[in-house]
Formats: C-alpha cells, structure tokens, sequence
C-alpha cells in the first residue's frame, strides 16, 4: 500500500508532540480519497450502482482492478490507519462476491411443466406415475415366483361322506348352558360354530336324542324329555338345529356345512314301548310278531341269557344280552321293516339327516342283519350313508358299498408303537375294497397315558377315508359321552371361541384344542388329502425297529405327488435319518406343511435331522 502516508506512533503523555497539530494523510494512489463520511453497513444492503454518487467512495471495492476488491470497506480504514499489512488472512466482502457472481453468471430459465399443466399437477403426475411404475413392477415379480410356487388342485373326494371328520355328539351329555345335570338339545345348536371352527368337523352323529329309557326306545318319533319338551323340540329346536348345522359360523361365513347323522338302536326297544305292549295282548294282530316270541324254554345258560319268560303271553321272548327290559325287534317282518322306514324317513323330514349310525350294535344278532339291511338300503340316495358304530359288526352288517369303520387302538404292552400302528393299519387297509368302501377310522385309547392319543388322532386324520371323534376327545376326555363336559370361552357370546374343559391339561384343554385346531387346519390346506380313497394309494416305509420312526406317504395316482406323515415315538429326542424315507424321489426337496414343534418350515431338503418324541411333520412333495 504505498503511496499512503502514515502518522508516527507517540507515546503517552508526550506534550510535545500532542501539541503540534495532526498531520493530514496524503491522497492514496487510488483515484479517489476515502470518503469523508463515517463508514456504515448499508452497502450490504444496497447493491452496487456505478451511477450513484454515493457509491463513488467506495467504487475501489467493487472494481477487479483494484487491489481493495472484496475487502470489507470498514478493514480498508483500519488497515490504512494502523499500518497493517495484508495477507491472505483479510476479511473478503462477502456482498461483493456475491454481486461479481451475479453478473457473471447467465439467467436462469424457469421450468414450465409441459402440456400446460400447473407446477401442482405436474408434481401430482409424476408421483402417481412412480406409484403405478412400483406397483406394476412388484405385481410382475409377484405373478413369476408365484406361479413358480403354484401348487396342483385335486378333484376332492364325493360324496361328502368319503372325506368328513365325524363328531359324536350325545345330546344328553354335552352340554347344558343353564346348569342342569343333563345336556341340553338347545345347548346344541349354538355349538354347531365349534364344531366347524374349532375341531374342524363337517359331520355330526347326534346320539341319545329320541325318547328313550335305561332299556331302550321309547317312542321312534320323539325328542327325550331329558334334553327338550318334546312339543317345542319338534316344532322349533330340531328346524333350528338343521338351519344351524347348513351355517355352523352364521350366515355370513364362508364354512362347510355341517352334515347331521342319528345314532338309533334299530335292533330294539324298552318293554315299556307300545309295540311290545300290544305285542304280548295280541296274538293275532301285526304286533304279535313285531318281537322274537317262542313257547319252547331256554335249553342252556347261555340261552338264558337271551331269552325271558312273559306272564301276560305265556311265552318266551329274546332281549338284549342279560337285560330282560330290552326286547329285540323281530326285523324280518315286513311290517316292522316298513315301521322302522318311517321312522327314518320322519328324521330325514324333520332334522334333514344324512344318515344313520346303528348305537350299541353289539345287540345286533345275525338273525336280524338281513333285515336291518333291507331297511337301511331302502334309502339309495349318493348323499345318505349308515353304518354300525363297532367296527367287528359294521364288518359283518355292513356290505360295504359305501363306508366301513375301522378302529386303531393305543394298545398296551406292544414292542414298538410304530409297528403296532403299521399292524393294524396295514390289516385294514388289506381287508378294504377300496374301489367300493371309504374307511372312517376311529381312535381307541386303551392305556391310562394319552400321550400318544394326539398323535394317533392326527395320523387317523391323515389316512384316505374320513375320521370319527367321539365328543370330549379334542381335548383327552374320554368320558364325553357318559358325563356332563363343562365348558370353557374366550367370548361368552361367541361359540366359536368354546372349548370342553379337562382339568388335567393346561389351561383346562385349550391349549390341546388349539394344537389340533391348529393341525387340522394345515392338512386342510394340503387339497391332496381330500381325494378319495380309489384316486390314491397309502404306502407304508418300513424303518429300523430301534428307530420307532412311523414314516408313510398317500401318492396321488394321476400325478404322482405325495403328502408324507412322519413322526417318532421315541422317548428322547432322536436324530432320524430322512435318506430312506425320500430314496425314490426325484427331487429331494419337499414342502413343511406341519410340523407339531415349529422346528423346520418352507422347502427343504431333509438328510439325518433331529426329531422329538410325537413331533409330527406334514412334508408336501409335488
């Protein structure tokens, strides 16, 4: 900075120098003289104008020539006063830069959005475009690896009767909502949503329904008083009862229908009914030989077991073994053959059944098989089904055109829970035409443990046929049947939130509910499983013995796909070797459907895994 001209430094106090006037600073070199006038900040908000006379004084910071451009007006004096010299630390005039800049840059153009459309709605355009673009995109890319994971339909198995999961209820034991030492028929009806919701079930074989005593039927066409007046039962519960059963879940769920079954001892009656009655006054009217009558006495004790004296007709009559108080209909009469179609037919009419289940058949005797038959066949609809609720006499009664019972047993004493279950199973399945008869198996717990009961439940659930349960078993009871079942909820209102309470497992049942709820509802899912018995074929794989690794598999005969039911009986936990069970595949992979521990899920490929005692595994291969 030179050309400027500076005062020199005095000390303090030096009067000499203080008295001698200040000189005046020579003109800078620059053009023009600081100005006069005290420096202020309005420069910084007034922009630069060449032709403004105020701006003279400071034109030395806005021109590039000179050596003061970008420096702070208000640094320059300061510099100039105290003799600083400048470096690369001074102060830039940052509203000089900016002024430079902008009248070097060039204009900015402002967007017009196209097809004059306001800013708003182009914006508006663009994103609803991108939405569109993403959605189009992951709907590709959905519909391509979805098609690849397409599973196969199947024809499901017709009539309903050759895929259904039966439930027996006993009217007079289920339930009773007021408490009541009996069940109630009204206490039924609501209950039609468990059964479709919770347990799964699409039939029901209602038993201990019609007017009955201790000894037998007392009259064919009436509801028992223990469980309904019969007046009401007739003209508003049973058309209730059959309006529920089409909707268990309301009018508006999408559910299976409810198919209703009664049980009737078709075989007998109590004394007390007014065909033995007139049976014993009259000799010569049709009743005389609606029972079995003989004057001959009972030659041997076993005779006598079936045969008692009557004082009023002086004759011998045939009862139910040791129990004189049920007399046997003589069912090769054609009179009581056309009674007993009635008495069906007024059932079909008056609750919509669907079949007959014959209760307490072990009272049915060869000499009147004939005639039951006669009496049941008459009824040749696809939809209408019976058979006797013991498997050894449905094998005798039953020509097995339509069903056949068999029953698998929790046995004591076996050597190994597998080879028991694949010995009776195997017997079965040999012994069925399956072209002919659809198999309804029934599970029997004969040990004091039910351990095994679920399992065994759930592999009966997965055999070719359908499967029967008797009321209480869903949650290990096993007196459903003979003792009132309390009940529990989650909603009071809600009976498909019902579930029977069994003090001795947790939660009083409902964890065990929600187990099988939760199993039948994947083997639902797997469509294969539905098909009827003569489209498929049960294929047992025999493993090692130590093992006791239950392994089978129901193949699909068109397509060759397989739903496989593996499961180890093992007390510890076992690691299982899946190579033998899956050696003729072409494809290793399979699909976890079920898998009773939520250890393995998705396709997989299996090899030597580990397996605990009862874990069940539903795996898909298609």
């Amino acid at each position: 900075m030179s050309g400027y001209r500076y005062a020199q430094a005095r000390r303090v106090g030096d009067r000499s120098v203080s008295a001698s006037p200040e000189p005046k600073p020579a003109p800078p070199i620059y053009g023009a003289t600081l100005s006069s006038e005290p420096e202020t900040n309005d420069y910084s908000d007034r922009p630069y104008d060449p032709h403004d006379p105020n701006m003279t004084s400071n034109a030395m910071f806005y021109d590039p020539n000179s050596p003061f451009f970008g420096i702070d007006p208000q640094l320059v004096g300061f510099v100039q006063k105290h003799n600083v010299v400048m470096d690369d630390g001074a102060v830039v005039n940052i509203n000089a830069m900016k002024e430079k800049a902008a009248m070097e840059s060039k204009p900015k153009t402002k967007f017009h959005p196209p097809f004059g459309l306001s800013r708003k709605k182009f914006v508006v355009a663009v994103v609803i475009t991108a939405v569109i673009i993403v959605l189009a995109l992951g709907l590709s890319l959905g519909l391509y690896f979805g098609l690849l994971q397409v599973k196969p339909s199947y024809p499901q198995a017709q009539p309903w009767w050759r895929r259904t999961l039966m439930y027996q209820i006993n009217v007079a034991t289920w339930a009773n909502d007021v408490g009541g030492p009996t069940g109630r028929l009204a206490d039924v009806i609501p209950r039609m949503a468990y059964l479709s919701v919770q347990v799964g079930a699409t039939s029901a074989v209602i038993t201990n329904l019609i007017s009955s005593d201790t000894n037998g039927v007392l009259e064919w066409t009436q509801v028992s008083s223990q469980v309904a007046a019969p007046d009401k039962a007739i003209t508003t519960l049973l058309p209730q009862l059959a309006s529920q059963a089409k909707k268990p879940g309301g009018s508006f769920a999408n559910d299976k229908p409810i198919q209703l079954i009664l049980g009737l001892p078709l075989y007998g009656t109590s004394i007390r009914h007014a065909w033995f009655e007139q049976s014993r006054l009259a000799t010569m009217s049709k009743y005389s030989s609606f029972y079995w009558w003989t004057t001959q006495a009972p030659a041997t004790a076993q005779e006598q077991r079936y045969y008692a004296y009557d004082p009023i007709r002086k004759a011998y009559y045939r009862h139910s073994h040791g129990n004189p108080n049920s007399p046997l209909l003589n069912l090769s009469n054609a009179d009581v053959q056309n009674e007993l179609k009635g008495v069906i037919q007024f059932w079909v009419k008056n609750l919509d059944i669907q079949g007959v289940v014959i209760t307490n058949s072990t009272n049915v005797v060869s000499e009147m098989m004939s005639g039951m038959r006669t009496i049941l066949d008459s009824f040749a609809s696809d939809q209408f089904v019976w058979f006797a609720d013991i498997p050894s006499i449905d094998e005798i009664l039953n020509p097995r055109q339509k069903v056949c019972l068999h029953e698998i047993r929790i046995n004591r004493h076996v050597p190994t829970r597998t080879d028991d279950l694949v010995a009776q199973i195997t017997q079965a399945m040999n012994g069925t035409k399956t072209l002919l008869c659809s198999p309804i198996w029934q599970v029997r717990l004969l040990l004091d443990d039910a351990k095994d009961f679920e399992t065994v439940q759930r592999l009966a659930y997965f055999l070719p046929g359908s499967f029967f349960m008797v009321a209480g078993q869903e949650v290990d009871l096993v007196t459903g049947t003979t003792e009132l079942m309390q009940w529990g909820s989650g909603k009071y209102t809600s009976y498909g939130t019902y579930w029977p309470k069994n003090s001795n497992l947790p939660q009083e049942g409902l964890t065990r509910l929600q187990s099988w709820k939760t199993y039948w509802q994947a083997a639902s899912n797997l469509g294969m499983l539905s098909t009827a018995v003569s489209t498929n074929r049960l294929v047992i794989i025999q493993g090692r013995q130590s093992e006791d690794l239950l392994a089978l598999y129901r193949e699909f005969s068109v397509s060759g796909d397989r739903v496989y039911f593996v499961v180890s009986f093992q007390t510890l936990n076992t690691m299982a070797s899946f190579t033998p069970i899956f050696e003729d595949l072409k494809s290793p992979s399979v699909e976890v459907a079920y898998d009773t521990k939520n250890m393995y899920s998705g396709r997989r490929k299996f090899g030597t895994n580990l397996l605990v005692n009862n874990e069940v595994l539903l795996l898909y291969y298609y």
